[in-house]
Formats: C-alpha cells, sequence, structure tokens
C-alpha cells in the first residue's frame, strides 16, 4: 500500500513530531501487515519535501520490506540507499546487517543508542520500521529495545483487525520511562466505516419504504463521526 507523502494524516503525524521536536522516530505494531512500512515510507518523503536530510532505517527481522542498494556512478559509490521491495521506491536508508554479531549488537538498546546519534552526524531525520511489537522470537530485535533508543515511538493500530488485548499488551511493552509514546495511528484501510455498515443492515430490513431508506442513507452519508 503506498500513501501519498501529502496525505493529510501523514501532515498530521509531520506536523507533532516537529511539534515536539522530533530527530529520531520509531515507528512500530502490534502485528504485521499494520501499515508500519507504507506510513513510514511517507512520512520520509514528508520530511525530505520539507527539506530535510532523511534517513529511513528497516529493522523489522520478521517481515523486511527493503533491500540494500549501492548505486555506481563511475568508480564512486553511494551508499546507503535502499529499495522497497514491493513499489521499487528508493530512499537513504540502511536495512539489517546481515552479519549475525552485528544483529545481537543491535537488540542493545545502548548500542542501538549510540548508532542513532552517529547517523544523526549526517542526517537531519531518522526513521526506524521496526518488527511487530507481539512477534516475539530470539531472530527480531525487539521493537521497545528501538524504541528506548529513538526520541519519540508511534504504534500503529489497524482497524477491524487488531484486538483490544493486542493493544493492551503493545502498550504494556511500551511502559518504560526511556520510552516516550507520541501516540497512536487507527489504520482504516480494511475497515468499513460504520455507515457503510448501517446502510447494509437497513438494506436487510423488508418493512422500510425506500423513500425512507433513501433518506436514512443519505443522512449517514453526510454523518462524518460516522465515517
Amino acid at each position: 500500500m503506498i500513501i501519498p507523502s501529502t496525505h493529510a494524516e501523514i501532515e498530521q503525524i509531520y506536523l507533532t513530531t516537529e511539534l515536539s521536536n522530533c530527530k529520531s522516530l520509531c515507528i512500530t505494531a502490534c502485528q504485521s501487515g499494520d501499515g508500519v512500512t507504507s506510513i513510514a515510507s511517507a512520512l520520509a518523503e514528508r520530511y525530505l519535501l520539507a527539506g530535510y536530510k532523511t534517513l529511513l532505517v528497516d529493522l523489522n527481522m520478521f517481515h523486511p520490506a527493503f533491500r540494500k542498494l549501492s548505486l555506481h556512478s563511475g568508480k564512486t559509490i553511494k551508499e546507503h540507499w535502499i529499495e522497497d521491495s514491493y513499489n521499487h521506491r528508493l530512499f537513504t536508508g540502511i536495512t539489517i546487517p546481515n552479519d549475525s554479531s552485528k544483529q545481537l549488537a543491535y537488540k542493545d538498546p545502548s548500542v542501538m543508542k549510540g548508532l542513532i546519534e552517529k547517523w544523526l552526524n549526517h542526517f537531519e531525520r531518522i526513521i526506524i520500521d521496526t518488527s511487530p511489537l507481539l512477534k516475539i522470537n530470539r531472530n527480531n530485535i525487539p521493537a521497545q529495545n528501538v524504541a528506548s533508543a529513538c526520541e519519540k515511538t508511534i504504534l500503529i493500530v489497524r482497524g477491524g483487525i487488531t484486538t483490544i488485548n493486542q493493544i493492551e499488551t503493545a502498550i504494556s511493552l511500551l511502559k518504560l520511562e526511556t520510552i516516550s509514546l507520541l501516540g497512536t495511528v487507527l489504520n482504516k484501510k480494511e475497515q468499513t466505516p460504520l455507515n457503510q455498515e448501517l446502510i447494509c443492515t437497513f438494506r436487510k430490513i423488508p418493512f422500510i419504504s425506500k423513500t425512507l431508506r433513501d433518506k436514512i442513507e443519505s443522512w449517514l452519508l453526510k454523518n462524518t463521526f460516522l465515517s
């Protein structure tokens, strides 16, 4: 899924991070497929449009979305380029190291904090795409470790899919003194709006006249609270 960098909701996230003076941002979610990569990519593009030198870091070992590129220009090799494996968009970024010892080091919050400080010497904004919080295994770099090394963290919730228990568990993992949760983003891509669900329900009621049904549907479609 590609989210335009000029989308109103992306603009809200961008303004919130800027008002909080955030230079390093961790974006995580409860489960895979919640939209972390799409939002991280869109926000990275928004930072670039604002003129910031931006680094997009993919630390999602459960389902990595980017691959490393080395762009050659004669004898010059430009480093820090990554490509989205799905839509082939390019970003200045870093992917997960292949070396197992480096992967283990990335799991240490102090090491991660040192890396972010090092990256900030060359970039003005850093966005890190992490593994899902609830996908805990020995291979993943724990999202809460990455979050503790970043200035701010955003939790993505997929509407209609993510359960209340999953959200509560995810938030409990982020309740550390070293983690600053900036907010939660509701991804409603796969969630049918309430007004559409109500319209479908009314259409199944046989004794409501077409005139009344049309009036009700018109009111529901205009109701912004239910959309």
